[in-house]
């Protein structure tokens, strides 16, 4: 590859490990002006390490290219993924120009930046903590099961990353339903078997735009 190439993965801090290559791919990359409502499908071409995730490749473009682009999380083709768990590799190598959008169901600040309170107001609409139902006893912890605690593990795991609302067609008929993301976090306290408020959670969630719509 062309010195120029790896001067540009050096300053990106992207330099390419030992043993690894280097690949040429394309994107294309919706970008938003949320003032005039303007949006352009731009592309853009980029050199970087095989092992590279669709975040680096982002910031490259804005390290190196183009300043202005404005992403946080984004969408490939049209599934909400995570950027940077997303490999480069086989896109690259199969020819592959895939688009990058912002996430659905939220409003679109800047090119792939999406106003996140909407999202946030609904986790906190929800409650998202313990209510034991009783002033902790001190010197005293309450010891819970494995078991009990599997009841709860895949509510647990949520790393609130929006994928779900993203892709929720739900929220797209009705911006107002709490939503997959808000409602998972709501039932990982349901579940728990330290909290006592569970009836009281489930007679909220049971409201307009909770878990029947």
């Amino acid at each position: 590859m062309a010195a120029a190439g790896a001067d540009v993965l050096m300053t990106s801090g992207l330099a390419p490990a030992p043993g690894s290559t280097t690949i040429e791919l394309a994107l294309k990359i919706w970008r938003y002006d949320a003032e005039t409502g303007e949006k352009e499908l731009k592309r853009y071409e980029v050199e970087a390490p095989d092992w590279v995730t669709l975040l680096d490749v982002l910031d490259i473009i804005k390290d190196q290219q183009d300043g202005s682009l404005a992403y946080r999380k984004s969408c490939l083709d049209g599934a909400a993924v995570l950027a940077c768990k997303t490999r480069m590799y086989e896109l690259a190598k199969s020819g592959h120009e895939p688009v990058i959008s912002p996430m659905g169901n939220l409003p679109v600040v800047k090119d792939l930046v999406v106003d996140m309170d909407p999202f946030w107001g609904k986790i906190r609409a929800v409650k998202p903590w313990l209510d034991p139902g009783y002033d902790e006893v001190a010197e005293k912890e309450r010891v819970v099961s494995q078991q009990q605690m599997n009841v709860i593990h895949k509510e647990a795991l949520c790393i609130m990353c929006g994928c779900c609302v993203s892709e929720c067609n739900s929220m797209e008929s009705d911006p107002e339903f709490l939503g997959p993301a808000a409602l998972a976090k709501g039932m990982r306290f349901v579940g728990d078997a330290r909290d006592h408020a569970d009836i009281e959670r489930l007679n909220e969630y049971n409201q307009e735009h909770g878990i029947w719509d």
